[in-house]
């Protein structure tokens, strides 16, 4: 079970973004939840459980595809499921559900759905396995269990020059926590601990080109940094962003970058 000091602050961390969490600089959510829906096939009438569904990304997506099912969307934070609710109701989908509520202890009746997803969410829980087992408990046999993490050398090396830069303000950077499923054998690890061994592999080369340090620090502000950035004072953080954004500019030159968001989904299958 995971501390919960730790699932306050990242709670309050994901409060504090959902704003800004579907700015386009972090196109690769979006992209990752259609990829994500498609390798699913879903048939019109499943019941899919989304786990740390965020702004509902994925939920939306699937929901659109499920007019005789129902899509629950549940995640820590209540930001982020305001968001998910009030885009359902813009584009007046009547299929989803949106709850807080805690991973490790899942209200959910055994074999209650078809499909459980859980897009760039495991790697934030402390007990991984367990997590995934409380997934596959409430998953229907025969049923999909999904998730989604960065790969490979994703956000290099801009998330190091950041990293260095904010660990010369005197402060410690915390593990990249998506490394932790950054390689096949890593998440057929984690599914073998829940029971799960037939996982299919998808890699997803995904990016933009990015030329200007404006657009990098959208993608810093939007997602999981700010949190760190939002512990500097307002004189550290405009010190820091100029040292920092400085850097980046130079490391873009005139001719820009290739911004790597290079994604892994992994299917799990539920065959007993």
């Amino acid at each position: 079970m995971q501390d919960t000091s730790l699932k306050a602050v990242i709670q309050k961390g994901f409060d504090t973004v959902a704003s800004g969490y579907d700015h386009p600089a972090l196109a690769f959510f979006p992209q990752t939840a259609s990829r994500m829906v498609d390798y699913l096939q879903l048939e019109s009438h499943q019941q899919l459980l989304d786990v740390c569904t965020g702004t509902g990304v994925v939920a939306l997506q699937a929901a659109q595809h499920l007019p005789d099912g129902q899509v629950t969307g549940i995640d820590l934070s209540d930001g982020m499921l305001e968001q998910a609710r009030r885009k359902a109701h813009a584009i007046a989908l009547t299929n989803t559900r949106f709850m807080q509520m805690d991973l490790d202890s899942l209200e959910f009746s055994a074999e209650s759905f078809d499909v459980v997803t859980s897009s760039f969410g495991l790697f934030f829980m402390d007990d991984m396995g367990r997590a995934l087992s409380n997934m596959n408990r409430v998953l229907k046999k025969g049923g999909k269990l999904v998730i989604s993490s960065f790969t490979g050398e994703a956000f290099s090396p801009f998330a190091d020059l950041f990293a260095r830069h904010y660990e010369e303000t005197g402060r410690d950077v915390p593990r990249i926590s998506w490394k932790r499923l950054a390689e096949e054998h890593l998440i057929s690890e984690v599914f073998a601990t829940a029971g799960i061994d037939r996982v299919d592999f998808h890699h997803e080369p995904l990016g933009y080109h990015m030329n200007s340090s404006d657009m990098w620090w959208d993608v810093v502000w939007n997602a999981g940094w700010r949190s760190l950035v939002n512990l500097l004072s307002e004189q550290e953080l405009q010190a820091f962003k100029a040292r920092h954004l400085a850097a980046v500019d130079e490391l873009l030159g005139k001719e820009g970058a290739w911004f790597n968001t290079e994604v892994m989904i992994a299917i799990g299958h539920k065959e007993s």
